[in-house]
């Protein structure tokens, strides 16, 4: 049981919360859809938005810097798979999405 814990420890650790916006953009059309990043990790994200993604689809997502102390950092672009999809509650429109990165563009 303690190794489980452990295991669940390093993971919580590894993602990040964050409230950042973000914009994702399809790759097969260019369409744009804009969300609010709500946690970052190295390997993935979680993205709330009203776009809803096929199973698997390639994107790429740029999400902006939070704002801190007046410096201006660069965004973050990725292209990304949907890993899930599913919504924050019944009826509200907004998806919470699961990204696995794969490149990191700039």
């Amino acid at each position: 049981m303690r190794s489980g814990l452990r295991a669940q420890d390093q993971r919580s650790a590894v993602r990040i919360p964050v409230k950042c916006q973000a914009r994702i953009r399809t790759l097969e059309l260019g369409l744009s859809y804009y969300g609010d990043c709500i946690d970052l990790s190295v390997t993935g994200m979680t993205i709330r938005s009203i776009f809803v993604p096929r199973p698997n689809e390639e994107l790429e997502v740029c999400v902006m810097p939070p704002r801190q102390g007046g410096g201006l950092a660069a965004p973050l672009t990725a292209r990304v798979r949907v890993v899930r999809c599913h919504e924050v509650e019944a009826g509200s429109g907004l998806y919470e999405l699961g990204l696995e990165i794969s490149e990191i563009v700039r």
